[in-house]
């Protein structure tokens, strides 16, 4: 049998994190090596394979295109292998169920909410992992249940709608205090919090409340929601978020809606699964759970 041509193990685990953080940094601390440990081992991997995967940002790294299919396979066979792995190790091990969400979404709506998943479900553990929006639907593969805010359409696969939800302005209950901000107009004189790849959002809002702005508005870009909200949170300005994921900190006080109306319409919150996967029932229970869930809350579809 030839040998396979197999780059070293550390370098593809270097290269998957940073990949899914965009970022050198958040990946080291992840993997519990240095910055420039992790830079390292990408100088490896890139020079194996003869060619270059990221492009340096400001604000991080971004995969280049051709990295992209090879950033896929390599979190998937590296899920594998800590499945299988954790298997070999202890044969009454728990069901091990693998779900895939953005950051924003784990952070502010799974995660608080997962420790009841377990007296639902307590044969079954939740491996959680995060990646960016723009790869989460190359991400589906190696993963039992993906949750996304938009539809994601799979041969082999089911996806159901589980969440309603909208968009609504909101302010930490000190900036509103402090600025006195009692109509849509006013808004327009304090900095305005955006989502990289969301900058239309302020303006269809503004256009629902009758307010004529320009195509796009000035202020901070934040690279995902939770930041964004966090950033309201610091009295930083006002954020125009998915309200699954500012309903916590509302009701908890650190964080106040500027107007209940206009609402922004959103595509709602959803969850992919394989029916006929190995764990395609545990997925399916799982799910059951994130509608009885939105149910309860008063969100279901």
């Amino acid at each position: 049998m030839a040998r396979r041509a197999l780059p070293p193990l550390k370098t593809l685990r270097a290269f998957e994190a940073a990949a899914r953080h965009a970022n050198f940094t958040a990946a080291a601390d992840e993997l519990s090596i240095t910055h420039s440990a992790v830079s390292q081992q990408i100088r490896l991997l890139e020079e194996f394979l003869g060619r270059p995967l990221f492009a340096r940002e400001a604000r991080g790294v971004v995969l280049l295109p051709h990295a992209r299919e090879y950033f896929t396979e390599v979190q998937v066979c590296l899920e594998r292998i800590a499945s299988a792995t954790q298997a070999v190790r202890t044969s009454d091990a728990p069901r091990v169920l693998r779900v895939c969400a953005t950051p924003s979404l784990a952070m502010k709506w799974l995660i608080p909410r997962l420790s009841d998943f377990q007296d639902w479900e307590p044969g079954v553990e939740v491996q959680l992992t995060t990646v960016n929006r723009q790869f989460i639907e190359q991400s589906d593969a190696g993963n039992d249940v993906v949750i996304l805010r938009s539809p994601l359409q799979r041969a082999d696969a089911t996806c159901v709608r589980f969440m309603d939800d909208h968009l609504l302005p909101v302010a930490s209950p000190r900036y509103i205090q402090r600025h006195g901000i009692r109509t849509p107009q006013q808004c327009l004189g304090h900095p305005l919090l955006h989502v990289t790849g969301e900058m239309d959002v302020w303006p269809r809002w503004f256009s629902l409340a009758g307010i004529e702005v320009p195509a796009q508005l000035p202020g901070p870009v934040f690279d995902h929601q939770f930041l964004c909200v966090q950033a309201a949170m610091n009295d930083l300005g006002m954020a125009l978020v998915p309200w699954c994921l500012v309903e916590d900190d509302v009701q908890g006080g650190r964080l106040k809606t500027l107007f209940a109306q206009p609402r922004l319409p959103a595509s709602g919150v959803y969850a992919l699964f394989k029916p006929g996967s190995p764990l395609g029932t545990t997925a399916r229970r799982f799910v059951d759970w994130l509608s009885a869930v939105a149910q309860k809350e008063g969100v279901g579809p």
